[in-house]
């Protein structure tokens, strides 16, 4: 039910390859070919993704179903040309075979063209290295060929969702200055700031300046791990065949993280609190991020291939009790942790420090055996769950611990849930979206807002 039959397609008067597709059926009493009865699907594939297996996957894909149904994105003109031709069918559902850049390009196209929320809901195939909205969408972490036509088969049955969508409009501000800044936010030497800031002429952060797009669908970030990025990005631009499956490119990454190993080793002498002022729903958040080396913007609750930086919700939002968490500390090891009735993901924005007792450092030679304790009362239910429908967005600080112990389940420093968002930068700073990393080189205010509502589709068969 999910291919387009060949006698639904008419030619038209125009180019060689303009179609119209229309229902046909050869008998009109028989049940089983009503329109209800199908789910046409569109695929879109990118080429490049996936290790440049894409084109290899488009062959594949001629073979199980109508070529017509199946389009190499090229550019815009593909999308559009595609959703022309099956304008008039009903039931569509559309596939899209890349990474989250490629499915954030075939949204804003939809976006574009369908009023909100009633464009042809959206599945993926995925071909990146992070992946994070098909794993939220419960369609995988990678690509598995074996796996292709029961994926394309449960398509029809996923379940349709909104996904909202960010506006994001760059605002030059000539009032900010470093020198306005409080004194006691500032590093005391230049060559304790980090490498974005002091190292203007890098060749990655020369060659992408521009905005990579004016919506973010996944998440927006500032800082150490957008810097790490855009050394990962450059270096894919210039050389790509070394880049050639989702493995390859992670070990590629770590690899261009070393070239920031001095911004790691003196994360003490610097914070983003220094050269960044954040605003939430007006509200003067900075203090916040004053022990942060990246700030994240979630609309989604993944980041980083799979990391969840705001944690899990507490199962009572609407409760107003408190309870007393227990964090104990082993210097040697990370296992020692102990948390009474609720779980360590379940604290509030305002009692971070007691991550910062969760680290391997700072730690005396005659202590190194004695575990220390930290009691902390902490109210339940500040924050709402996590929904990436609701017209809010999450926005949490991460030290340079934070960036590693995210990856063995800890989360970072939830700062707000917010509607609009302003950013205010003092200085040059590395930026991202949705995987997407620039260079913003002088004093700029990031102005984030709700930008509308794309259906997309959870499969809950998986």
């Amino acid at each position: 039910n999910i291919i387009v039959r060949p006698q639904w397609l008419r030619r038209i008067p125009g180019p060689p390859s303009h179609f119209r597709a229309q229902y046909r059926f050869h008998t009109s009493n028989d049940t089983t070919t009503s329109v209800d009865n199908y789910t046409p699907l569109l695929l879109f594939i990118n080429k490049r993704s996936g290790g440049q297996s894409g084109e290899k996957i488009y062959r594949k894909l001629l073979h199980l179903l109508n070529p017509r149904q199946v389009f190499l994105l090229e550019n815009d003109a593909t999308i559009l040309h595609a959703l022309e031709i099956y304008s008039s069918l009903s039931n569509i559902r559309i596939c899209v075979f890349g990474g989250d850049g490629t499915v954030g390009w075939v949204l804003s196209c939809l976006a574009e063209l369908y009023p909100s929320l009633n464009n042809p809901p959206v599945s993926i195939c995925p071909l990146g290295t992070g992946n994070d909205l098909s794993r939220v969408l419960l369609w995988g972490e990678q690509y598995d060929s074996k796996r292709l036509l029961s994926i394309l088969t449960q398509i029809p049955q996923s379940q349709s969702t909104a996904l909202d969508r960010w506006q994001v409009t760059i605002e030059q501000v000539n009032n900010i200055k470093e020198e306005n800044l409080p004194t006691n936010r500032l590093p005391l030497s230049f060559i304790n700031h980090p490498k974005f800031v002091r190292d203007t002429n890098r060749a990655s952060y020369q060659n992408n300046r521009a905005l990579p797009n004016t919506r973010f669908i996944n998440y927006m970030s500032f800082g150490l791990d957008a810097a790490i990025a855009l050394e990962f990005h450059d270096r894919r631009k210039r050389d790509p065949r070394k880049f050639s499956s989702p493995l390859k490119n992670k070990l590629m990454y770590l690899n261009e993280s070393r070239k920031y190993l001095n911004d790691f080793a003196r994360s003490k002498m610097w914070n983003l609190g220094s050269y960044i002022r954040l605003l939430c729903d007006g509200e003067d958040l900075t203090e916040s991020i004053r022990n942060c080396h990246t700030l994240l913007v979630l609309n989604i609750p993944c980041y980083a291939s799979g990391t969840n930086p705001w944690g899990k919700s507490s199962n009572n939002n609407t409760s107003t009790s408190s309870q007393t968490i227990i964090i104990q500390k082993d210097c040697d090891s990370f296992q020692e942790i102990s948390t009474s009735s609720i779980e360590i993901i379940d604290l509030p924005a305002n009692t971070h420090e007691v991550y910062e007792l969760v680290t391997l450092n700072d730690c005396p030679n005659d202590q190194i055996n004695i575990p220390s304790i930290t009691t902390i009362t902490t109210p339940i239910g500040r924050f709402d769950r996590q929904d990436f429908g609701d017209k809010k967005i999450e926005v949490v600080g991460l030290s340079t611990t934070h960036m590693a112990t995210i990856h063995m389940g800890f989360r970072g420093i939830r700062i707000a849930q917010c509607s609009n968002l302003r950013i205010e930068i003092c200085c040059p700073m590395t930026a991202q979206m949705d995987g997407e990393p620039f260079y913003l080189p002088e004093s700029v205010a990031v102005n984030v807002t709700h930008a509308g509502q794309v259906l997309v589709l959870r499969n809950e068969n998986r």
